[in-house]
């Protein structure tokens, strides 16, 4: 995936940001007479779609943690095989030095220095056949010393790509999560907007909205029957929860499915508790299959899958 893919999702949020602030805008000022449902529900709705923008965003950091995570399990293995190639050509090097001290150390065999030298012309060609043996043992010594050296620079400079590789898969997640953090943060903000201006609503227009209207959610349309009703009851209950979100892409199968929801409650942790034993409390009600909740990655939201 690219590095501007991957800030597509970013820009969605400053889109919503700036449509948010708009309709915000109208619905501040205009004559406390002419503030309806309509007006509301377009502030809501919006809120909806920034919720959806940093779910997407959400989704593509998961990705690309999951790239480093490869990329640094390859790195790994790059720097194992070069190690093990390192320790083949010590051996190899002492071989080959061991060889050239005895060629050097036997004396001289070319032209006539060899055959006026040698005791016998027998010996003179089995010293011949011994350093020829010796010749073509270092040979294959040195052919085999040039592989292993050859192997070893392949995978020390595979090393080099994916630890470059995975360098890079680590700034782009780190700067897709501090962008993320940020529009979650401005969604707060957003979220905590809607909350207010619905509290200012006369009683008619709270029941023309229904209980739920004040948080924003996310991917219902395709949830299993449990999980509506494990949202809807969530919504009715407690008003303080910053969203709801429901199906969305994963590589897991339970938000796909429509069987998930995610309940996120911000930094309010005590607000988490309450719902997670509530939750666990109705399991059979709304057929709770787990909860996830102040678990890895699942401090500012509880995560409840259903049957």
């Amino acid at each position: 995936m690219s590095k501007s893919a991957a800030y597509k999702p970013v820009v969605g949020v400053l889109v919503g940001l700036a449509a948010l602030g708009a309709v915000w805008g109208g619905v501040a000022h205009a004559d406390p007479g002419q503030d309806n449902v309509a007006s509301f529900n377009e502030l809501s709705r919006q809120a909806e779609q920034l919720l959806e923008t940093v779910q997407t965003a959400q989704a593509d950091l998961d990705q690309k943690l999951q790239l480093q995570g490869e990329a640094d399990k390859k790195h790994a293995d790059d720097l194992a095989a070069l190690q093990a190639a390192r320790a083949q050509v010590a051996p190899r090097q002492a071989a080959v030095d061991k060889l050239a001290a005895a060629v050097y150390t036997g004396g001289r065999t070319e032209g006539f220095y060899a055959i006026l030298t040698a005791p016998s012309p027998q010996n003179f060609i089995d010293k011949l056949s011994v350093q020829r043996v010796m010749a073509t043992t270092m040979s294959e010594q040195l052919q085999s010393f040039r592989q292993v050296e050859q192997e070893a620079q392949a995978a020390e400079a595979a090393s080099a790509k994916s630890a470059a590789d995975a360098k890079a898969a680590a700034d782009a997640a780190a700067a897709v999560r501090a962008d993320l953090q940020k529009k979650q943060s401005e969604l707060q903000t957003q979220v905590a907007v809607v909350k207010a201006s619905y509290a200012v609503l006369t009683p008619a227009m709270q029941a023309a909205l229904g209980p739920g209207a004040a948080i924003p959610t996310a991917g219902m349309g395709g949830l299993v029957p449990n999980a509506r009703a494990l949202a809807a009851y969530i919504m009715a209950t407690y008003p303080g929860v910053q969203s709801i979100g429901g199906v969305r892409a994963d590589s897991l199968p339970d938000h796909p499915s429509g069987r998930a929801i995610d309940i996120m409650i911000g930094s309010d942790m005590a607000l988490g508790d309450v719902i997670n034993a509530d939750v666990q409390s109705q399991a059979g009600r709304f057929g709770v299959a787990y909860s996830m909740w102040r678990v890895a990655n699942h401090f500012n939201h509880v995560h409840v899958t259903v049957s």
